[in-house]
């Protein structure tokens, strides 16, 4: 009976083993190594590594890109309910990656993953869809709820389009000062991630125009808001599972919704 405790104790551990193997090996850059090691976590069933065989599959990482591949393996990891394999899954439905475009299975593979774990990326496309009408019916108020969660989590497009909502009135309050302190908190992620998601998402042209509107010491209040936000968010954490960057998709689904113009990503200052 000992024995058996034994086992089952150290069952998973050589599942970890091969995941962060692999994962060491790909941010090296070492492709076909991270393949190597994920593919025996994926034959163990371990869900992180059969979604980071669909990343590779997807972009071509270690091989030519295979959609079908990388399908193929986000679907398994999502009948594990992982929360990344979920959302890049949505995303191939949403840009025709997985085949003909279906938006509304989209919003429901988004759903699922914002619901699983915490995925900002998820949040955020729940958000943006219900905003535009995407595959859904448009519910502005709705959208913002989701914005906030992107937001809150981190998510730079997430921030910026929650700006946005406060400055024009999207499902929300008109809130000048909102929009200032969300605008300064995407400008201040990462820029290429944020334009990678949409060429039309300037925060700094946004903060400047705020500024003129702005009374002073409201500016003065935000940006102390600011500062003290960001020093509780540096604080050390408990670690965090590491996995590979969803920028590319993320380029690719910005890629098809500059295909289809959206007033809503644009606006005047």
């Amino acid at each position: 009976m000992l024995s058996l405790c034994v086992l089952l104790l150290l069952g998973p551990l050589p599942v970890l083993a091969q995941y962060e193997d692999g994962q060491k090996a790909f941010d090296s850059g070492d492709y076909a190594g991270a393949q190597a090691a994920w593919q025996k976590g994926a034959d163990a069933n371990d869900a992180r590594s059969q979604y980071s065989l669909g990343y590779l599959a997807q972009f071509g990482l270690a091989g030519g890109a295979d959609f079908g591949a990388a399908k193929s393996w986000y679907e398994k990891a999502a009948d594990n309910n992982n929360p990344d394999a979920l959302y890049a899954l949505g995303l191939m439905y949403e840009t025709g990656q997985a085949g003909a475009k279906d938006l509304s299975r989209a919003f429901d593979l988004y759903h699922k993953a914002a619901t699983a774990g915490t995925q900002s990326d998820a949040e955020y496309a729940i958000g943006r869809m219900l905003l535009r009408g995407r595959g859904v019916p448009r519910n502005a108020t709705e959208s913002v709820t989701w914005l906030k969660k992107a937001a809150q989590h981190g998510n730079p497009a997430g921030q910026y389009m929650l700006a946005a909502a406060y400055e024009a009135g999207w499902g929300v309050k008109i809130n000048e000062g909102e929009a200032y302190y969300w605008y300064r908190r995407a400008d201040q992620g990462d820029p290429v991630e944020l334009e990678e998601q949409d060429v039309a998402f300037e925060p700094k042209i946004a903060i400047a125009a705020l500024k003129k509107r702005l009374p002073a010491d409201l500016i003065e209040d935000y940006d102390e808001k600011l500062k003290r936000d960001l020093a509780a968010a540096k604080k050390p954490k408990a670690k965090s599972e590491a996995k590979p960057s969803t920028a590319k998709a993320e380029a690719k689904a910005a890629e098809t919704a500059k295909a289809q113009p959206d007033a809503l990503t644009k606006q005047t200052h």
